[in-house]
């Protein structure tokens, strides 16, 4: 059994791709995503777009609600901006709103670095969530400045929901597999299996955490994370 972990909101795609495929899947909403209504600080930079030539938006949660700030102060059509975004599904979430974005082959804030170090320099202006791994907060310092457009809230009320049978954990954050090992007893950790979205969860886990059986997808893609699952089917 593949268990989906994601918040119901961003499960979409996941659900339609295993019922095309038959494959059983069963969802356990982890956690919730609210929006965070911005700041007077946040509406001095959205205020002062135009002195950034990037905006980047590293979660399709960050792509929804950074977006809905935007759209209370601009027409998109007329931002002449740059939009990076972290991989094909954030973009998808882009262009919904027609906004076309570059991302890197990696899917990673990593690649975004390499892409805007390339090919975009200037300063950037980046939509994320509380749960931002601060990488390219670290890496790009003054030449970037950040907008907190939402929160991640772990639901304890969903834990019952995990048994101790063998399952198959699709893991899209590292959050997400420290909110497990935190509340789930080492037995039951012991039978599952974790496709984890990034070589930075599993070495993450490894580092600070216990050793469990953890599988990296060749990309955080839904289709890619479901294809890596059911190797262990």
């Amino acid at each position: 059994m593949i268990i989906n972990t994601r918040p119901k909101n961003l499960s979409g795609n996941l659900i339609s791709l295993c019922e095309a495929q038959e494959i059983a899947l069963k969802n356990i909403y982890l956690s919730k995503i609210n929006s965070i209504d911005p700041s007077k600080i946040a509406i001095d930079k959205i205020k002062n777009i135009h002195s950034y030539s990037n905006l980047i938006f590293t979660s399709q949660a960050a792509a929804s609600y950074g977006l809905d700030i935007l759209k209370s102060f601009f027409d998109l059509d007329d931002l002449p901006h740059n939009f990076l975004s972290v991989g094909p599904a954030t973009s998808n979430k882009l262009l919904e709103s027609g906004i076309k974005s570059h991302f890197p082959q990696s899917h990673s804030s990593e690649g975004i670095l390499k892409l805007i170090e390339k090919n975009f320099l200037g300063k950037s202006l980046l939509f994320c969530g509380e749960n931002s791994n601060g990488f390219l907060q670290q890496k790009l310092k003054a030449s970037l400045d950040e907008i907190v457009c939402y929160e991640v809230i772990y639901l304890l009320e969903q834990i019952p929901k995990v048994t101790d049978n063998n399952e198959i954990f699709l893991i899209y954050n590292f959050s997400t597999l420290k909110f497990l090992i935190t509340n789930l007893d080492d037995a039951v950790l012991r039978k599952k299996i974790f496709i984890v979205a990034s070589e930075n969860i599993k070495d993450r886990c490894q580092n600070e955490f216990k050793e469990l059986e953890i599988h990296v997808s060749q990309s955080p893609t839904d289709k890619m994370m479901i294809d890596m699952a059911k190797n262990f089917i």
